[in-house]
């Protein structure tokens, strides 16, 4: 019997145009598919004794406001479980991860004027050939934007793209995080309710090759910041970009490191079942292939 992980980001009324959100109506489609085909867990409950079905864990990334405001309500009145992950770097540095505020610009600004300005102030010639990352955009703008910003240009460069646009819309950076993020008191509610919680990033960056200092620099204060304000250590990693273009180096250098830490297992953006070959670093599926809105068999 194979089991499956579901991979949901933002779960929300579609109209900003710079994400792909899922439709509330079918996220609730999904999971009445979902209750049809598999026994729903958290993860701690994947080495319990399986029942007649397969399991099935649905998972969270990035932390968005619309997963409190609108998925956790319709799982909570479901009794339906699920796995959330937590960023600390917007509590701690107050700091924004540059995929969001990718995200937020181009929900605001048009493609043409973000990629006018990359070009304006960067080379962009191997853009073009690498963005195929993003074939998923049908818009060739869309795509070139989102590699250069995620993953071509440093930290410093996107950031000196994205911020001025954004701090002009939303004029403080408190004011942008907490119209964005679950807050630590949602976090609370979440937990108090059953959910399970687990650690995604500190500021959301891909692995960086280096498994000790990555784990020192992006996922330990992430799980003590959970300890110190939720009261719990978390026992389950999601690596932000599903470890980046570094993930498979991460896949077998990363885990020892995780394990000896006390983490009893991990979930990329692998597309694929779950059996027992793997049951640390756990496949998913992307929400878009889930029934009725896709197919992954």
């Amino acid at each position: 019997m194979r089991d499956v992980a579901i991979m949901y980001h933002y779960v929300q009324v579609p109209g900003l145009k710079g994400i792909h959100p899922l439709h509330p109506d079918l996220f609730e489609k999904q999971l009445d598919w979902v209750l049809q085909n598999y026994e729903v867990v958290v993860p701690d409950d994947l080495e319990k004794p399986r029942q007649s079905k397969p399991r099935c864990v649905i998972t969270f990334d990035d932390a968005t406001k619309d997963q409190y405001e609108i998925a956790f309500p319709i799982l909570k009145s479901r009794g339906i479980p699920a796995y959330f992950t937590f960023m600390s770097g917007i509590f701690t540095n107050r700091k924004v991860p540059v995929v969001h505020l990718v995200h937020a610009a181009l929900s605001f600004f048009t493609d043409e004027e973000i990629w006018e300005e990359i070009c304006s102030k960067f080379d962009t010639s191997q853009v073009k050939e690498n963005s195929q990352i993003y074939s998923y955009e049908p818009d060739i703008y869309r795509r070139y934007n989102k590699y250069a910003l995620n993953f071509y240009l440093s930290e410093e460069e996107s950031r000196s793209v994205l911020e001025p646009k954004l701090i002009e819309k939303f004029q403080t950076w408190d004011r942008f995080i907490e119209s964005y993020y679950i807050n630590l008191d949602e976090w609370k509610v979440i937990n108090h309710a059953g959910m399970s919680i687990g650690v995604h990033a500190v500021d959301h960056k891909p692995y960086c090759g280096v498994a000790e200092r990555f784990f020192a620099n992006e996922i330990k204060p992430c799980k003590q910041f959970i300890q110190e304000h939720l009261g719990f250590s978390p026992k389950w990693y999601t690596p932000a970009f599903g470890g980046g273009t570094l993930y498979q180096d991460m896949i077998l250098k990363l885990r020892p490191v995780l394990e000896k830490e006390g983490f009893a297992g991990g979930f990329t953006t692998l597309a694929g079942f779950n059996d027992e070959n793997n049951r640390f670093w756990l496949n998913r599926f992307d929400c878009n292939r889930i029934p009725p809105v896709g197919n992954f068999e």
